[in-house]
């Protein structure tokens, strides 16, 4: 009996973990939010990197920039209709000119590859790939965030 008890116990946990998931999946705002944070994340690394506060190193700043251009290309896909209301940090404008928000963040992507490839470099090849990154960042939050 108490195997059977032990087994329900963890056959429920395990069925509340993947309800989680799946509602985080569906979940369009969790979801942006969780990308912009990786983003964050891997500023973090390179910011540092690009202002002489952290030892260069190529292949950290080439795994973030990829990262980078990962989620800027998946970003898009979790503005659909409906998804600006709740608590978001979106503005209207998103859904206002979806073209221009997509193309800004295919070209945070773009951007993203062509910093990996001037990683290989050095520093010297990182730093202006990273500020043309870094300023695609800081024009789409001036016109599709709210002011935090």
């Amino acid at each position: 009996m108490n195997s059977r008890l032990l087994a329900s116990v963890f056959g429920l946990a395990a069925l509340s973990v993947v309800s989680t998931m799946a509602v985080a999946q569906e979940d369009p705002i969790k979801a942006r939010e969780e990308l912009m944070e990786e983003i964050g994340d891997q500023m973090k690394i390179l910011g540092p990197m690009a202002q002489g506060k952290a030892d260069y190193d190529a292949a950290k700043a080439a795994a973030a920039l990829e990262k980078i251009s990962a989620n800027a290309a998946d970003f898009p896909n979790h503005f659909p209709e409906g998804s600006d209301q709740g608590k978001t940090e979106a503005l209207p404008a998103i859904w206002e000119n979806k073209a221009d928000f997509e193309a800004k963040s295919k070209q945070l992507s773009d951007d993203a590859k062509a910093a990996v490839t001037a990683a290989a470099g050095g520093l010297e090849a990182f730093k202006p790939a990273f500020g043309q990154m870094a300023s695609n960042c800081k024009s789409c939050h001036e016109k599709y965030r709210k002011p935090s």
